[in-house]
Formats: structure tokens, C-alpha cells, sequence
């Protein structure tokens, strides 16, 4: 009798639980807000982020100076957020920006994987004009003209000669110096039959030095010329101090581009003050793009003319 008791009393308590278990079920079915009770089970073989990301970046200025470049050198990041402390932003993987004047800026670089992780690295970059070079002082080889015709000769010179000039004792009193000798110093000279322009012959003589100068910076030509003038019959004489754009090795092609007024800046000097009185000529010109300019002295006269002291230097 006491076994058929125990038997009711288990199948009973089974039955109430399949029934607990039913209602329970049918409530979850039912009631929405029974989710807020559900969590995430981790997925099969999961592992934890051992590679978070690291950013980090170099950062380098170009030739004009407002444009930064940022290299990105971050490990274990998929996307990249930049911020550059001036309202510019991207999102490439390296940075550039143009800044909006001098400056010091923040720039953020936000690295991100695909886990979410994020790592940020900050830079501050100093944008400031550099200053402005020292222009270029070029030397002029025998600019008092005392090693005679060196340093003044064309390579070649279709139709024409090499030779630059007659020498001459009959300089400038002054030295390359600025300072006075007492008396003459060698120079060059130009007679008739060795002038250009009107006169132009094959016998025609240019002086002619190549020289590299700052690109668009200011300079001077500067020299000094004297005419004869024996009785006034010299009228219409000069002496022609050119810088042409560009070097020349044949004498010929320089002479096409002074024809055609493709020089930097010319100076024609007529005054007719006698031999031995120099005048002294300062002409400014702005060097061209490329720093390669020439020297180019020639003379036009029907008596005697001479130059010395030939300089060039910058303004500033």
C-alpha cells in the first residue's frame, strides 16, 4: 500500500513540473519584456583582442610650406580618422593638408580595427615661412679685365670670332675694388672695325660671360664706359651692356636672342665724354626663372670706346 502511495506522489510532482515548465514557456512566448532577462552566450572558441591597434604617424613639410604630409606608421588598424586642429579632416590612410597660415597645430590620427578597438596619437607641427636665402653672389672672372681677354670668350662662333674684345691699358682709374689707382688700368676696347650693331662685321667682338644667379631675385649690372670723341665725329656711338636669358656656347645664337630684344635688361651708354672719362652705369634687372643668365658687351662707334670694372651682384 505504501509503494502505490510513492508512485502517485512522483508521477504527481513530474506532471507539475511539465506543467511549471508549459506556463513558463507560454509566458516567455507572450510577454515581450521577458528579453530584458536574455544575455549572449560567447561564441564557440572566441579569443580576446591580442592585437589592439597602436597608432601612430610621422609628419613632414613639402616645399610650400602651409602643406603638411602624414605618414601613417600605425600597426593592427583597418580605418584611420584624421583630424588636423584646423577644421580639415579625412580619412585615408596617410594625411596630407594645406594649413591656413603659420601656426601650431594638433593633429589627431584615431586608428580603429574591425573589433571596434580605437588607439589616437597626437602631434603638434610648427607651420612657419622659412626665411628667405641669401641670393646668390656670383663671381665674375677678370671683371677688371688685368688677364686680358680670359674668361670672356664664346666656345665657338658660326660666322663670327671668339675674341671678345681688343685689350687695352686705357681702363678706369678706379680699381675692381672701388678704390683709386692714380692712374689707368687695363680694360677693354672697341674700335670700328671690331664694333656690332650698324658696323656689324665677322670681325665683330662681344664680351660674354655665363653666370647662375638666383632665380627671380634683383640684381645689377653695373660697369664703367668711356668714347672717345676726337672733333664730334663719333655722333650716334655707345656702348651696349646686355643680360641675356640664358648661357650660350656659339656666339651666334646669343646674338639672335639680343636681336630679337629677348635680353633681360640693356643698357645703351652714349655719352661722349672723351677717352679716359669713364662714366659709371648701375642697371637693375630681375634674374630669370631658371638662375642661367649671360653678359653680353658690345660696342658701336667709329672711334675708340672702353669698358671696365664689370660687376653683378644682388640688391639685397
Amino acid at each position: 500500500m505504501k509503494k502505490i502511495i510513492k508512485f502517485k506522489n512522483r508521477v504527481s510532482s513530474s506532471i507539475l513540473g511539465v506543467i511549471a515548465l508549459t506556463a513558463v514557456l507560454s509566458l516567455s512566448s507572450c510577454d515581450p519584456s521577458l528579453d530584458s532577462l536574455s544575455y549572449d552566450l560567447p561564441e564557440a572558441n572566441s579569443k580576446e583582442d591580442l592585437t589592439p591597434p597602436a597608432a601612430s604617424f610621422s609628419a613632414a613639410e613639402t616645399d610650400d610650406f602651409l602643406t603638411w604630409t602624414f605618414g601613417n606608421t600605425s600597426s593592427s588598424a583597418t580605418d584611420y580618422a584624421w583630424d588636423y586642429g584646423d577644421g580639415n579632416s579625412s580619412t585615408g590612410v596617410d594625411g596630407v593638408n594645406t594649413f591656413p597660415g603659420e601656426g601650431t597645430f594638433t593633429v589627431t590620427l584615431t586608428a580603429t580595427d574591425k573589433l571596434g578597438v580605437t588607439s589616437t596619437f597626437s602631434k603638434e607641427v610648427v607651420v612657419e615661412e622659412p626665411p628667405i636665402p641669401a641670393a646668390i653672389s656670383p663671381t665674375i672672372l677678370n671683371g677688371d679685365f688685368s688677364s686680358g681677354q680670359d674668361d670672356w670668350k664664346f666656345s665657338t662662333f658660326t660666322g663670327g670670332t671668339t675674341s671678345p674684345f681688343n685689350s687695352s691699358s686705357d681702363g678706369s682709374n678706379i680699381n675692381y675694388d672701388g678704390s683709386d689707382n692714380g692712374g689707368k688700368t687695363p680694360g677693354a676696347k672697341w674700335t670700328n672695325g671690331t664694333s656690332s650693331g650698324i658696323y656689324r662685321s665677322s670681325s665683330t667682338r662681344i664680351a660674354y660671360q655665363a653666370l647662375t644667379v638666383s632665380p627671380g631675385r634683383e640684381y645689377v649690372l653695373e660697369y664703367e664706359y668711356a668714347i672717345k670723341n676726337d672733333n664730334d665725329t663719333n655722333g650716334g656711338a655707345k656702348i651696349v651692356g646686355e643680360i641675356l636669358n640664358g648661357h650660350f656656347s656659339d656666339g651666334a645664337d646669343a646674338l639672335v636672342s639680343s636681336d630679337a630684344g629677348e635680353y633681360i635688361v640693356r643698357n645703351e651708354g652714349t655719352n661722349l665724354l672723351g677717352k679716359g672719362n669713364f662714366t659709371l652705369v648701375r642697371q637693375q634687372f630681375t634674374a630669370s626663372d631658371s638662375g642661367l643668365v649671360s653678359i653680353f658687351i658690345w660696342g658701336e662707334t667709329t672711334q675708340d670706346a672702353y669698358v671696365d670694372n664689370v660687376k653683378v651682384y644682388p640688391v639685397d
